[in-house]
């Protein structure tokens, strides 16, 4: 339960940022280099984003170039952190001790151990975004590119199981007000810029004539669907779902029979009893994600 709330709060972030049309289409912002620069957290958020953005103007591109070096780095140490220890154990005094930076310079890169899981969120978002622009250049028709973006969600949840996990948690309100302001503008742009690329995809289904819209089911809300669907599938079956369930869902290919159960009932075309939808699962696997895959036993 606590697991669905969570998912059920994030959606709703999402959705509350939505209207009739998608209004990211034209506008993929970049991702989380343009928020990367974090100061003490005892300054306030508006004295941070100032100072924050000065600092970067003020650093030259070595210098931009070094310290972006130096916080992925820092970023490696958290994401192996978590993956030891958990969330729950992780703090910036661990942080301070697998780097071999001072605690000043930890802190001014990320304001809080909050700050550090949006930050990795941010990494998170940008992998996905790019998995999302492969998916949506797979030689099919539209309905089998909206496909490719479930296998993208599904591999990359197999692949960064800390940071899908992230992506809800970076969202909760406990988070958001101990996280750095320019953090989580960023969050939220590539949000956008995640969501325009889906929306793209049931677009061209519509401009093809293989899905009809209607007022309340237009391409907005279909893709929000498409999108809360294939996250939920794949978050209740990999975190701490029922053993029993999960064991009988073993052999089944949850995400694509998720996938197919949904566009079929919205009437995307060509429908699943038309269309070796099987086929095309394995087709996004050898031609858009082929290590990626292997590495995830997909």
């Amino acid at each position: 339960m606590v697991i669905l709330h969570t998912v059920l709060h994030s959606l709703k972030y999402l959705l509350s940022g939505l209207q009739s049309h998608c209004p990211f289409q034209q506008n993929r912002l970049a991702g989380c280099s343009d928020a990367s620069v974090m100061l003490m957290e005892d300054m306030s958020p508006t004295d941070s984003a100032q100072a924050s953005d000065l600092a970067k103007t003020e650093r030259s591109p070595r210098q931009e170039e070094k310290w972006q070096k130096r916080e992925n780095t820092l970023l490696d140490n958290v994401q192996f952190i978590i993956d030891d220890v958990g969330y729950a154990h992780f703090n910036m005094d661990r942080l301070v001790r697998a780097s071999d930076v001072s605690k000043g310079t930890v802190y001014n890169h990320f304001t809080s151990k909050e700050d550090c899981l949006a930050a990795l969120c941010c990494r998170g978002m940008e992998e996905l975004k790019d998995m999302f622009l492969r998916a949506q250049a797979f030689d099919g028709k539209p309905r089998e590119k909206a496909l490719a973006i479930h296998y993208a969600y599904r591999l990359h949840m197999k692949l960064h199981p800390v940071m899908s996990s992230a992506l809800v948690t970076a969202r909760t309100a406990a988070f958001v007000e101990k996280t750095s302001p320019q953090r989580s503008a960023t969050i939220r742009r590539n949000d956008e810029a995640l969501f325009a690329i889906a929306f793209e995809v049931i677009d061209a289904a519509v401009q093809a004539g293989d899905l009809d819209i209607t007022e309340d089911l237009d391409a907005t809300v279909i893709t929000f669907l498409t999108w809360s669907t294939s996250y939920g599938i794949n978050m209740l079956e990999d975190t701490g779902f029922e053993h029993t369930i999960s064991d009988l869902l073993e052999e089944k290919n949850i995400a694509l029979i998720g996938a197919n159960v949904l566009m079929d009932g919205i009437g995307m075309k060509p429908l699943s009893k038309e269309w070796d939808y099987r086929a095309t699962w394995q087709r996004i696997a050898e031609e858009v994600f082929p290590e990626e895959s292997q590495r995830a036993l997909l």
